[in-house]
């Protein structure tokens, strides 16, 4: 019975303390879509999530595949295969996001890659921040070098 509640002590510290790391911080989503390929999106996720997590006043939301099937499921989505920032916005706000990063990473040629992202308040729908990058991508570690200069950019507050 001692080991039960101690175990169940311990489980509420640590819910307790991760909820308390996020106090007083803006959760964030994450969505990516463009025509590059499922594992360079996952790249790009992961160094927006990063981005995110590493800036002060914010959190990332990490429900990322709940979030992307719930957008999949959308019917604009089914149809043309585009979601509108309105509709991330309020995907974003049932998943208990206060803002969400929408980034469009396409191949504009065999080897240049653009980036834009938008920084959306899932309340008015509005976009808060727009940035982009584009660059000759033939390795990796390009790609994560666009990526974090677009994501860098998106959560500066110094950056316009």
């Amino acid at each position: 019975m001692k080991k039960v509640f101690l175990l169940l002590t311990m489980a509420l510290c640590v819910i307790v303390g991760v909820n308390a790391q996020g106090a007083g911080k803006d959760k964030v989503a994450v969505y990516v879509t463009g025509n590059v390929d499922n594992s360079n999106k996952e790249i790009i996720s992961s160094k927006m999530i990063s981005r995110v997590s590493n800036t002060k006043g914010y959190v990332a939301v990490e429900r990322t595949e709940a979030f992307l099937n719930a957008i999949t499921q959308e019917s604009d989505y089914q149809v043309s295969g585009e979601v509108r920032d309105d509709q991330i916005a309020t995907l974003g706000k049932r998943f208990g996001a206060k803002l969400v990063i929408v980034v469009e990473a396409n191949n504009t040629t065999e080897e240049n890659c653009f980036i834009s992202a938008r920084l959306i308040d899932v309340e008015s729908g509005m976009v808060l921040k727009s940035v982009d990058g584009n660059r000759k991508i033939t390795t990796t570690n390009e790609l994560i070098a666009l990526t974090n200069n677009v994501a860098y950019r998106l959560m500066s507050k110094d950056s316009k």
